[in-house]
């Protein structure tokens, strides 16, 4: 009946290992897997050839297929190492220099027990006794067989202990891996011990390669339950501490674990922390039972200030119930930085799109109307049938010119304001006279049809900047007080040094502004009135952007009421002194 049964048994038994086996090799990327397969087969060759053994009607057959039953026999422990390994981590260890002299004693037993009839060795003496139609070998064992023996039994047990070890660090889901991985290596031993020291009377059959495949039962329920081969517990020596980021282990009570070089290096520790409080080194986390999981916290060191991103996960037990924490830290100061950096270049770029957007309508207004003067003058000069007097003549080719200047003037700010893009200007000394003079020159005309009277101070204090880019903020300045101005305009300028700054100024004699106007006026293209959009519109928001360029600020002053005007001001850097 013993035998009977087994043979019932072993085709069951042999689905289950190559199922087993197939489905590991097909994932032989990851780690243990390959291992894995090749035990499961060693395990499926051991009881397909103990089958045949039994079933063999010849006792040359019997006989040739229990010698070769002991290639799979030797290699299941060798296998089952090889996984435990694997599983573990610890593939150095699977190097041809170091796994090849664990190897030299299966390699004898093999050829022992192809050779058996010469020495005895494996063993001692062996008969042959029909049971049931089946052929059944008996066997007393010789001496190898005990060093064969044990040396299985070590490798199989040392497996365990590999994998019993990897449970001190483990999160859950490893913990049940390894119970069943254990369970299925070493239920075999079992009913291995029970035949070999005959513990139980009446047994003749070795159940041993039967129970070595219905213990795959244990590995499938490792992969299918707890996916044995989705997660691997690659070696802490491996993994954790060579990580970058720091890894943090608190227990229930808040009291820290472990901690890897990276998590020490973050928090500036050293290497006692053990069952300190995580309070004690994550004072920003005080007073929290339990860390969000997402967060981000800033403390000051003396390196500096840095910015620390903490992801935190449950730590749970086998009861499911709450066991403390794992804790992730990145120290993301540079990317903090980085963003907050692309942040501002974005604004930037926005501003500068709004602004050239506005601009872009800006001009179109502004260069219709000359455009149309011109046009009209033109086309009356070059009317035949018009007849006009020499003073007419004139009057229309003054306005030409008159509206070409004003043409070339916004052309002139389309440029300023493409040049204000470029980096690394010098800045340098200004001899504010000669630039004041030269504003002057190029606006006389206009300062002469105005009537205006413009006072300028017989000295200026040194400034540095940039000349051409000045010499455009005081044109904005003085174009807009005269234009403004009262009738006739009045327009005196000047400067004060203040501290570090020289603050340069125009005062106009205009019915100045309000303070909401005040608080518009330097925005990118604000109008203030239909009266007001060929000057203020653009030029202003200009000026803002040159003088910031350099280093200074723009400002107004205007207390609203007609006839005491305003005064618009702007500072920049005083030079040192020579």
């Amino acid at each position: 009946m013993q035998y009977i049964l087994f043979v019932a048994l072993a085709p069951t038994g042999a689905i289950i290992s190559l199922a087993i086996a197939g489905y590991a090799l097909r994932h032989c990327y990851v780690p243990g897997a390959s291992a894995l397969g090749l035990y499961m087969l060693s395990v499926s060759g051991f009881l397909i050839g103990n089958t045949l053994e039994l079933v063999w009607p010849t006792e040359a057959g019997t006989l040739f297929w229990a010698q070769l039953d002991y290639l799979f026999i030797i290699a299941v422990p060798l296998t089952w190492l090889a996984f435990a390994l694997q599983y573990t981590g610890k593939t150095s260890w699977l190097a041809p220099r170091n796994f090849w002299p664990l190897m030299v004693i299966p390699a004898v037993t093999f050829l022992l027990a192809q050779t058996n009839l010469r020495h005895h060795l494996l063993w001692d003496t062996y008969t042959f006794q029909p049971v049931g139609g089946m052929l059944t070998i008996s066997v007393s064992y010789g001496p190898w067989f005990w060093i064969h023996m044990s040396y299985s039994y070590l490798l199989l047990i040392a497996g365990a202990v590999l994998i019993i070890g990897t449970q001190t660090f483990a999160l859950y889901p490893y913990r049940q891996q390894s119970v069943w991985i254990i369970a299925g290596a070493l239920f075999p031993l079992v009913f291995n011990i029970i035949y070999i020291f005959r513990l139980i009377p009446g047994l003749q059959k070795d159940y041993t390669p039967l129970a070595f495949a219905f213990a795959g039962v244990a590995f499938a329920v490792a992969i299918f339950r707890y996916r044995l081969l989705d997660l691997i517990p690659i070696a802490r020596a491996t993994m954790i501490e060579q990580m970058q980021e720091g890894v943090v282990v608190v227990d229930a009570g808040g009291r820290l674990i472990d901690l890897n070089p990276a998590a020490r290096r973050v928090l500036g520790l050293g290497a006692e922390v053990a069952g300190q409080s995580l309070a004690s080194v994550l004072p920003e986390c005080s007073g929290v039972e339990r860390i969000p999981p997402e967060t981000r916290i800033h403390r000051s060191t003396q390196g500096g200030d840095h910015t620390l991103e903490i992801q935190s996960s449950p730590l749970t037990d086998g009861h499911r119930d709450y066991g403390g924490q794992l804790i992730l830290l990145r120290d993301i100061t540079e990317r903090v930085r980085a963003e907050e950096a692309l942040q501002q270049a974005n604004r930037e770029l926005q501003a500068r799109a709004d602004e050239l957007d506005a601009f872009g309508h800006t001009v179109a207004h502004d260069l219709r109307s000359p455009l149309a003067t011109i046009r009209g003058f033109a086309e009356l000069l070059d009317d035949e049938s018009t007849i006009l007097s020499e003073e007419a003549r004139r009057i229309s080719v003054r306005n030409i010119i008159r509206v070409a200047r004003r043409m070339e003037r916004i052309i002139e700010e389309l440029m300023l304001l493409f040049g204000l893009n470029r980096t690394g200007i010098q800045m340098q000394p200004l001899n504010m006279a000669v630039i004041v003079t030269t504003v002057m020159d190029r606006m006389a005309l206009v300062i002469q049809d105005a009537g205006a009277e413009v006072l300028v101070p017989p000295a200026w204090p040194v400034a540095l900047g940039y000349p051409s880019w000045v010499e455009e903020v005081w044109a904005n300045y003085i174009s807009n007080a005269v234009k403004y101005g009262g009738h006739p305009p009045r327009v005196e300028l000047g400067a004060t040094a203040e501290g570090g700054q020289v603050r340069f100024w125009v005062r106009d004699n205009g019915s100045g502004l309000t303070a909401e106007e005040q608080g518009r006026l330097f925005q990118p293209f604000e109008r203030l009135g239909t009266q007001r959009a060929t000057g203020h519109g653009l030029g202003l928001s200009i000026v803002r952007r040159i003088v910031e360029k350099m280093g200074g600020e723009i400002g107004v002053e205007s207390s609203g009421i007609p006839g005491e005007g305003s005064v618009f001001s702007f500072t920049l850097p005083l030079a040192p002194a020579a």
